[in-house]
């Protein structure tokens, strides 16, 4: 078996992505091109690593045997680089990455902490490979996401920081007949077809489903897509409902709805490396990013009649 780190790395990314496109478009390579190393793979291991559907692809059993092995695989040797080229002093740009809109508007306000060092930014799909990213030493700091119920590792390299917690909503089409209330019992949701986006590696969307069995149903799953849009468009025309974030685009036929009892919850994370620079800095540092998600956050709207409800 001829397996390289580079075939190791293209199946994370593969699994992170949970997209072929996606996938092809951060390893700069074509659609086709990507597909035929992932066959080249499979036919190593001798056996197929993901399954193929219109909504993108998941990990078979095997793959997921592989990919844990894979993960570990990657970050030990990550880990030997880091520690072979890591830097007592400072480093001479502050590299930032993350999910969601903090990144930017964080990366632009580190200046104040930091005058006089460059701040390179990198976002990404996948809260996960930011996280990797972080603890392999491409990263300096990572805004990240997970879900409560999740327990964060406090051992190895990584330092935390839970900035915020923000309760999913949901979206539904104005003629829901849950749509004129201000918030919604999960469990009157329980006959509604769902529309999810992918698995993110941090807990998403097996928070959901637990959500759903706590309130006593096994949510129907027809629809998988990345595509926010995709989304919003199949809840506009009433072929689905949708867990969101409160800021998920409203009107043309769509409401946003707090959940009752807030059954799932979002973390916003801060991660860093303990033996890091920005270590030294790290309570100005978390300080800012909570600033800033509190300034993004302002109080929820909780009339029905709004057609909206910020967060």
């Amino acid at each position: 078996m001829d397996l390289e780190l580079r075939h190791l790395r293209t199946l994370c990314l593969l699994a992170d992505t949970g997209s072929v496109t996606r996938a092809a478009a951060a390893l700069a390579t074509s659609q086709p091109a990507l597909t035929t190393q992932l066959q080249r793979i499979e036919r190593e291991v001798g056996g197929r690593l993901f399954h193929r559907g219109r909504s993108g692809v998941e990990p078979t059993e095997l793959g997921e045997f592989v990919l844990v092995r894979a993960r570990s695989v990657l970050l030990s040797m990550d880990d030997l680089v880091h520690d072979i080229s890591a830097r007592s002093a400072s480093p001479p740009v502050l590299r930032v990455g993350g999910v969601g809109p903090l990144t930017i508007e964080f990366s632009e306000r580190l200046p104040e902490i930091f005058p006089r060092i460059p701040v390179h930014v990198r976002t990404e799909y996948s809260p996960k490979l930011v996280t990797d990213l972080v603890r392999a030493g491409h990263l300096d700091l990572g805004a990240a996401i997970d879900y409560v119920d999740r327990d964060l590792s406090t051992d190895g390299p990584l330092a935390w920081a839970m900035l915020a917690v923000e309760p999913l909503h949901v979206a539904l089409q104005t003629g829901h007949p849950a749509a004129g209330a201000a918030a919604v019992a999960l469990g009157d949701l329980a006959d509604s077809p769902w529309a999810l986006t992918p698995p993110d590696g941090t807990g998403w969307p097996e928070c959901f489903y637990l959500a759903c069995q706590r309130s006593g149903f096994a949510p129907e799953v027809p629809y998988r897509l990345h595509d926010r849009s995709e989304i919003r468009e199949l809840v506009a025309a009433g072929r689905a409902v949708a867990p969101c974030r409160p800021d998920f685009g409203t009107g043309d036929g769509v409401v946003v709805r707090r959940l009752e009892g807030e059954p799932i919850q979002l973390r916003h994370l801060l991660v860093w490396r303990r033996d890091a620079p920005v270590q030294q800095a790290s309570d100005a540092v978390v300080r800012l990013a909570r600033e800033i998600l509190e300034a993004a956050h302002p109080a929820e709207d909780t009339d029905p009649s709004s057609g909206t409800c910020a967060g």
